[in-house]
């Protein structure tokens, strides 16, 4: 999706699903020029959530029964003071991408990380069959250098 945000004539998309990982990936993403490309939800009960990551708001059924309900909660959300909201879609935007990791290894790519990031623990600790680790080892961890880099910055500042 981050490219097709990419593309100049594609000036957004409705996802009608409730994976906010998936929704703030795109509505976070630095390589998305989000004044040209906006993601808006198609599920009005997840509204909210999708505008504090930068989504645009909500394309949903509801809303033709009580538009006014629902766009009360877009105007509220607007007005409101929103000083630390950009540090927030920051810091939201990388934990979505490092949890992918979490997400596609599970207890592995948890061992994996405490280990080569904290240096303890042991990375063929898993249980069968997930024991030794990645199975394509530094070639998987370099796939997740730059996301794991930049929460490192992140971490190591605070």
């Amino acid at each position: 999706m981050i490219k097709l945000a990419q593309h100049p004539n594609i000036v957004g998309c409705k996802l009608s699903h409730g994976n906010l990982d998936d929704l703030g990936l795109i509505g976070l993403s630095p390589k998305v020029d989000h004044q040209k490309f906006r993601t808006f939800t198609g599920l009005g009960q997840v509204l909210l959530p999708v505008l504090t990551l930068n989504g645009a708001g909500a394309i949903d059924g509801l809303a033709s029964m009580f538009p006014k309900t629902v766009v009360r909660i877009f105007d509220l959300f607007e007005r409101d003071s929103l000083g630390a909201l950009a540090e927030l879609r920051a810091l939201q935007q990388k934990v979505a991408a490092g949890e992918k990791l979490v997400g596609r290894w599970g207890v592995i790519g948890v061992k994996e990380g405490i280990s080569r990031l904290r240096g303890f623990g042991d990375r063929d600790g898993g249980r069968v069959p997930l024991q030794g680790g990645f199975p394509a080892g530094d070639a998987e961890w370099a796939r997740w250098k730059d996301v794991l880099d930049e929460l490192e910055a992140v971490e190591q500042s605070l």
